[in-house]
């Protein structure tokens, strides 16, 4: 998504978890955007300059950005659109691409895309969630690590939600704690539960090759329930 205009950078910084004032050349910040009630709609990386900032999110979550953003973009100087072109991601750097930590990826506009299944494999490896449309408005961001992944910065100023954010951080705790595990056969969905016995625990955030991540409440002997039947072990 690209946020262009006299503003766009000023009047993301009031919506995303990243401290905007920090945009450089050739690296994104990993960033969060909440709604009221602190939950995570989207997030990933911002890039870009004080009037031009590109969000690289998952797609199916565009429209729900679009939408919750769409209400206070009325009483901006910027525009929202969907970006044209699309986005390779490789490992390898370039001179025109630009960084994504903690992932250790690069992202290059290009159409069409290339590279999404290895960089969700790394983001898995690094426990880097990236929310999709089964799991938005769901989590704090504690709760899904984008706190441990610095895609919050608790010295900014305020964010949609950020009371709520800082509040959790304040307490140091919260209910759902994010996990990594390791599976064999067929993966599961994003968004299966996690079953302990016949107790849903958690909810399954992210999956890569042969790692889960996983959103719990404890880590007493987790099942992943879906329809493919898999078998789990604990990585960490």
């Amino acid at each position: 998504m690209d946020f262009a205009g006299p503003d766009a950078a000023a009047f993301l910084q009031g919506y995303a978890t990243a401290d905007l004032d920090h945009l450089e050349p050739g690296r994104a910040l990993p960033m969060a955007l909440c709604n009221l009630k602190g939950r995570v709609i989207a997030n990933g990386w911002a890039a870009g300059e004080s009037n031009h900032v590109r969000l690289l999110v998952h797609p199916s979550v565009v429209p729900i950005l679009a939408g919750e953003l769409g209400k206070y973009l009325l009483f901006a100087k910027s525009k929202l659109s969907e970006a044209q072109t699309g986005v390779r991601l490789s490992p390898v750097a370039s001179s025109d691409a630009f960084e994504l930590p903690p992932v250790g990826h690069y992202a290059t506009l290009s159409t069409p895309d290339e590279g999404h299944a290895a960089f969700a494999n790394a983001c898995a490896e690094t426990g880097f969630v990236l929310v999709t449309e089964a799991i938005a408005g769901s989590f704090l961001p504690q709760m899904i690590g984008l706190t441990d992944v610095g895609a919050v910065n608790f010295a900014k100023g305020c964010y949609l939600g950020q009371e709520v954010v800082a509040r959790a951080e304040h307490r140091g705790q919260v209910k759902q704690q994010l996990r990594r595990y390791g599976f064999e056969g067929e993966g599961p969905a994003v968004g299966a539960d996690v079953m302990a016995g016949p107790k849903k625990i958690g909810t399954v955030v992210a999956v890569g090759g042969g790692v889960v991540l996983a959103a719990v409440r404890s880590d007493d002997s987790p099942v992943l329930a879906d329809k493919c039947p898999m078998a789990i072990r604990s990585v960490t």
